[in-house]
């Protein structure tokens, strides 16, 4: 077997309760690493386009890669793969913490759940054993006391739980995974999928030494990366992503008034760095090895004798939960935030409907009868905070939006569908495409649907560049020449990422291909170069498309909300969207190797080797 792998899938199936090992096919790991990419591959040949996502023979992928187990900065990462239930496509989501270090230690490189257990259960996997439990008594606990209750079972330091909150027992669309009270598999509603199947947490600790084909190399390069991030992204730890919120308005790509605002110089101050900082007594806190510490500990008190500690909201969070709703209030967002994570809610959808939900109201497409009680009204933190625990408890306003935003809008009528903003389902991130063209594209093109995270290509113009990749000038984000390259390149680089597995914020810390490459090389004992890791990244991308296209996507998904060709009049990106949308498509989809209707050609997938990967080619 390749060095830093164990070649082993770890099978459990709920219903049976059948648990097996799968060995894994070295040439295989070749082609797709593992992580997001092997978790694409699991997907496209074992999900067919009828199944549903709460169906038991959904998959749901626990993946890590050949990062994981080590010391490497940012491979605390680790990824969940499944259909998603609000864009019924391809979905994976990055969680962090610990859990696939001590994952890849129990002696596994991915495991796969199907099935629905009859009564709720929760997994413990260790170097000796893997377990279902009964989880009957903890079914109905927030996902903090979830996690307190089941850290106290386990007699181990080195142990970490990704569970469900209430949202995800209920099937809210937009429920997430909480990974150890701090981190989050936050996107495309896969904590409902974890619901679905009557699964309450899966615990990992394990101890097991992992073989290395270069052991002494590997430590060499990981400490001096270690000090190198530390070095460059000391921004990140000093402020977080919260020092990111004030550029964002000043450049005009923070969210605001659910994406009709263009400016929002007043309120952006309170909810933004120093302000943060001495409000919420914010600290950093890392992920395992990582030396950035971008998450924050917040401990602040919200009325005489009663403080809220815990993980802090972060720039998604600050945007969507805060200037989307022309909300300034920092406690209410800070209330608002420890709400999601106790119920498990994915806080950039969660803000998206609130914003949706208020702009349908004034337009009278909304009745207040519709509005179950609620006053819905711009900057109102009392507001959010009841919004949230309807959407969790799947009650009066959680029910209009428990299947995510299109079936939403379908309900509400009229017009409500125009105003929706998403692509394929999945609400925009909190960085608005208007202020760069070539997020705009990969906004539309994303496999998971609108994602700055699965294609990073706006921050070229932020001044982080990847040589090594053919990008090495500062991109004008207002500028439509090369988007095409520049769009599939960084989504090439992101589908590597998140296959190694890999945090990005690693290219704020000045990690280079030519690292990364060297990481896994002496993990492996392979010899890839930078263009052959590009490759990699290239044939993962695209077989993360034909999961997506054997599940009926298609090019009239591959588009930009209505509200994405409406341009600011004032503010960072004023008079600005991306022209000539569907010519820009058409340079994209040829570049890319695929076909008018957005499917990679045959010529394409034996390029990629792809033809050795997937079972049929549809």
């Amino acid at each position: 077997m390749i060095k830093g792998y164990w070649g082993k899938i770890l099978r459990i199936d709920l219903s049976s309760r059948k648990i097996v090992e799968q060995e894994l096919d070295p040439e295989l790991l070749r082609v797709v690493i593992g992580g997001a990419g092997l978790g694409a591959k699991i997907l496209y040949d074992e999900v067919s386009r009828e199944v549903g996502p709460y169906d038991p023979e959904n998959k749901l992928i626990f993946g890590i890669g050949p990062f994981q187990g080590t010391k490497i900065p940012g491979a605390a990462k680790w990824s969940v793969i499944s259909k998603s239930p609000i864009t019924r496509i391809f979905a994976d989501s990055a969680g962090g913490s610990s859990w696939g270090y001590l994952f890849k230690r129990c002696g596994y490189d991915s495991l796969v759940i199907e099935g629905k257990a009859e009564n709720p259960v929760y997994i413990l996997i260790t170097s000796e054993k893997v377990k279902i439990e009964d989880a009957s008594e903890i079914w109905g606990k927030d996902a903090i006391e979830t996690i307190n209750i089941l850290r106290s079972r386990i007699k181990s330091r080195n142990v970490s739980i990704a569970c469900i909150g209430k949202a995800g027992e209920n099937l809210v669309g937009i429920a997430n995974i909480v990974i150890d009270e701090h981190s989050f598999a936050g996107r495309c509603g896969l904590g409902a999928v974890m619901g679905s199947k009557n699964l309450k947490a899966v615990i990992v600790t394990g101890d097991k030494e992992i073989p290395f084909y270069d052991k002494d190399r590997l430590e060499d390069i990981s400490k001096n990366l270690r000090k190198k991030v530390a070095r460059e992204a000391k921004f990140l730890n000093t402020d977080g992503t919260i020092g990111g919120v004030i550029p964002a308005e000043e450049k005009g790509y923070l969210p605001i008034k659910y994406w009709r605002g263009d400016t929002w110089k007043e309120g952006v101050k309170n909810i933004s760095a120093p302000v943060y900082n001495k409000i919420l007594k914010a600290k950093p806190k890392s992920c395992i090895y990582c030396p950035i510490g971008c998450h924050r500990l917040i401990n602040v008190e919200i009325s005489p004798g009663e403080f809220l500690k815990g993980s802090g909201p972060e720039y998604e969070t600050l945007g969507m939960l805060g200037s989307n709703c022309l909300i300034d209030d920092l406690i209410a967002i800070t209330k608002a935030n420890d709400l999601c994570t106790r119920y498990g809610i994915d806080t950039i959808s969660a803000g998206a409907f609130l914003g949706f939900a208020i702009e349908c109201y004034e337009r009278g497409l909304l009745s207040t009868e519709d509005c179950a009680g609620l006053n819905l009204k711009w900057g109102d933190g009392e507001l959010l905070q009841d919004f949230i625990k309807q959407l969790g408890e799947k009650k009066g306003m959680g029910e209009l939006f428990a299947d995510g935003i299109i079936e939403a809008a379908k309900k509400i009528g009229k017009e409500a569908e125009e105003i929706a903003v998403h692509v394929k389902g999945l609400d925009l991130p909190a960085i608005d495409g208007r202020a760069f063209y070539s997020l705009s594209l990969n906004y539309a093109t994303g496999t998971r649907g609108a994602c700055h995270m699965r294609g990073y290509p706006h921050i070229s113009s932020l001044g982080a560049l990847y040589p090594e990749a053919g990008i090495t000038e500062v991109q004008n984000r207002f500028s439509i020449e090369k988007i095409e390259y520049l769009t599939a390149k960084y989504q090439d680089l992101c589908a590597l990422y998140n296959s190694l597995v890999l945090c990005q914020f690693m290219i704020w810390g000045k990690m280079t291909l030519t690292d990364i490459v060297e990481c896994l090389n002496a993990i492996t004992g392979w010899s890839l170069t930078v263009k052959d890791a590009m490759g990699v990244g290239e044939a993962i991308f695209n077989l993360q498309r034909l999961v997506d296209v054997k599940f009926g996507a298609k090019r009239s998904d591959d588009k930009l909300p209505k509200r994405m060709f409406e341009p600011a009049r004032r503010g960072g990106r004023a008079g600005k969207y991306i022209p000539f949308f569907d010519k820009i498509l058409d340079k994209y989809y040829n570049f890319r190797g695929w076909d008018r209707n957005g499917k990679p050609t045959l010529e394409k997938i034996k390029e990629l080797n792809l033809d050795k990967v997937v079972s049929e080619v549809i």
